[in-house]
Order: structure tokens, then sequence, then C-alpha cells
């Protein structure tokens, strides 16, 4: 997190985590608790970056990677989009904008390394330049059903659009899916902090780990550095939430992905998922049946989880379809935290169930 940015929200009441690499609350932590659901909220979003992919040649080379269709993006909307290795596993989750420089390609900070060089051994003739974000930018959420009309009155242009993207004075702000409007503004500290001060006037600071939980809410996933690798697309909805083109050219892991697609049948998939546990769960976390003993295999794994009350936690995890319909599974073997599902936030195809 930028120094400047992380002494300015300290100096606003933020307290840190302890390794302080992220908010854990402003001081009412019950308080602002509620407010993520009932509210109107303002969150520091940490952790994340950029990958700059700029050159004639970008759009085509992106296109070549990613399970989703590049050229469907414009300045005025944002696509998620995964990047698999040949067994059509994820080792990344990017949403990614166009601007007049190129495409930038957002995910977790942590990934960077991984990523980076992955990319660019791909790269050969084409002329395309991969680097990350050459400037340390500031993320902030807003969410809430007065979200937009806040906004509007610090802001001239948002978007109207799930997945859209407007381009103020230096600040991206891109509309993502929930169930109350939710918006992300990226910028420099120069830009974004001022604009705080604003907006923190009329809405609830809270944590950061308030936007991970609205993304669990609405069901969008994320990789992290311990998933990598552990899911294909269709088992985080992909399909389901335009992640994922079943009509465009190649890219590494397209043949996995499109055989499940058009021959095979889904057998686990994202859901989210409440329980009871003395500490937050890792993502990767396996699940196992309640009812099994220690020779049972898992049932699934922890996408990524948050803290709601007390032991209280809610998590998206993929999990296999048959105990999500039938039977009960719990974690890590762990009798009192059984999973209690909750129902999805948009359609998922009867057929992949």
């Amino acid at each position: 997190m930028n120094k400047e940015w992380k002494q300015y929200l300290q100096n606003n009441g933020a307290i840190l985590t302890h390794d302080g690499s992220s908010v854990e609350h402003f001081g009412q932590p019950e308080k602002e608790q509620s407010a993520i659901d009932n509210g109107n909220i303002i969150t520091p979003i940490t952790g994340m970056t950029y990958i700059q992919a700029s050159g004639i040649d970008a759009k085509t080379f992106l296109q070549g990677q990613f399970t989703n269709d590049i050229a469907l993006i414009d300045t005025k909307s944002s696509q998620l989009s995964g990047y698999c290795n040949p067994k059509g596993r994820l080792l990344a989750l990017f949403r990614i904008t166009q601007h007049d420089d190129g495409y930038r390609l957002h995910l977790p900070a942590a990934l960077l390394e991984k990523i980076v060089p992955r990319l660019k051994m791909f790269v050969m003739r084409a002329r395309v330049t991969l680097e990350p974000a050459a400037t340390e930018t500031v993320r902030i959420g807003v969410s809430g059903k007065s979200a937009a009309e806040k906004l509007s009155a610090h802001v001239s242009s948002l978007p109207d659009d799930i997945n859209g993207v407007t381009d103020e004075n230096g600040i991206t702000i891109i509309k993502h899916p929930g169930i109350n409007p939710r918006f992300e503004l990226i910028g420099e500290r120069e830009q974004i902090q001022p604009l705080w001060q604003l907006l923190s006037q009329d809405l609830s600071p809270t944590g950061s780990g308030a936007w991970q939980r609205l993304n669990i809410n609405a069901a969008q996933p994320s990789v992290v550095i311990e998933t990598v690798e552990m899911f294909i697309p269709q088992m985080l909805n992909l399909h389901v939430i335009d992640g994922v083109s079943f009509k465009k050219g190649c890219y590494p892991g397209q043949e996995v992905v499109a055989r499940l697609h058009y021959r095979g049948k889904l057998k686990r998939h994202m859901q989210i998922a409440q329980f009871n546990s003395d500490q937050l769960p890792l993502p990767g976390m396996p699940l196992y049946p309640l009812e099994g003993g220690e020779e049972a295999q898992s049932v699934g794994n922890i996408v990524q989880a948050e803290h709601l009350s007390n032991h209280q936690y809610r998590a998206l995890c993929v999990i296999s379809n048959e105990f999500a319909i039938n039977k009960v599974a719990c974690l890590q073997r762990d009798a009192k935290a059984i999973l209690k599902l909750h129902d999805l936030p948009y359609d998922f195809p009867a057929d992949t169930e």
C-alpha cells in the first residue's frame, strides 16, 4: 500500500492489519460490518495492481492467451478473462480495461512475479510490451443503494452498465456486479485522496475486507497465489458470468475448457457458503464430507473467505454438485464448521449442475 496513502488513512482513523498491508477497520468494526450489507460505504481496496500491455500487436497477443474475447473490450467496458495453463487450470483471473496507451490487466499484486515472466515467454516477434504498472495506483470502492447518487455529486461521468468504465481526470471508474450498485475508482494518490475526503463525509468508511465480502456476495471469483492452477474456468462459474468465450480462437488450455463445455459434465462449481470457524480459512483450504472419516476425499476448496461477525464467515467455495444438493460438507473435517449454502445471485444453467 502506498506509504503516503497509508499515512493519510491512519490519520483519518484507519486501524491497519498486523502486517500493515491493508485496513482492518476504522474504529467501529461492528457498525462497519453492518454497513457493508445495509448502508453506503467507502473502502480502500488493497493488494491489487495491473500489468500494462502496449503496442500495435497487444490486442492480437492477448486474444491468443486469455479465455475471453478481447475484441469485445473498448474504452467504455471492462471484461473478466482467465489465463490458463495447457491443462485448462487457471493461472490468473484478470479484469481487463482498455485505455489510450493499451490494455491494463488488473490482478492481485502477489501474482505479478509469476504472470509477467510467463506472458513474456510467448511474445516472440509480437510488437507488444508487458510491464507492471509504472506508477503505484490507489484504489477505493464505493457501494450501496445510494452509491451512484453520492458519487455523482463529485464525479460527472459514471458508467451505467455492469462492467462499464469511465475515465475522468485520470481516475478510472469501473462498475462491478453487486446486489447494490458498486464502483471501483483507480488513480494516483493525489487524485483519489481529495475524493475520499469528500465522499467519506456521506459514506461509511470500512476496512479493506469489505470489498472482498462484496465480491463474495456477488459470487465474483478471484485467483490468488494459493489457488493458482487449482480451478478450471467453469469451476469458478466463468462461463456464466461472461469470463469465457466459446466463439473465439485458441488459447492455452482451450481444448480442455471447450471439451467440458460441449461434451462433458461439470461435476463441481462455485457456491456461496456460510459457516462457523475459529479463524479465517485460507484460499484453497479443502472441504470434506461431514460423514466420511479420515479416509474421505476432499469434495471442494475455498476460493475466498471473509469475516462476518464473531466466528461467522462467508466464502466462495468450489464444491461437488452432489454435496451441494444432497449432502453436507464441512471445513477441514471440523464438524463445527458445517457449510450452509446460499443461493447464487445469478442463474446457473441446470444442465451443468
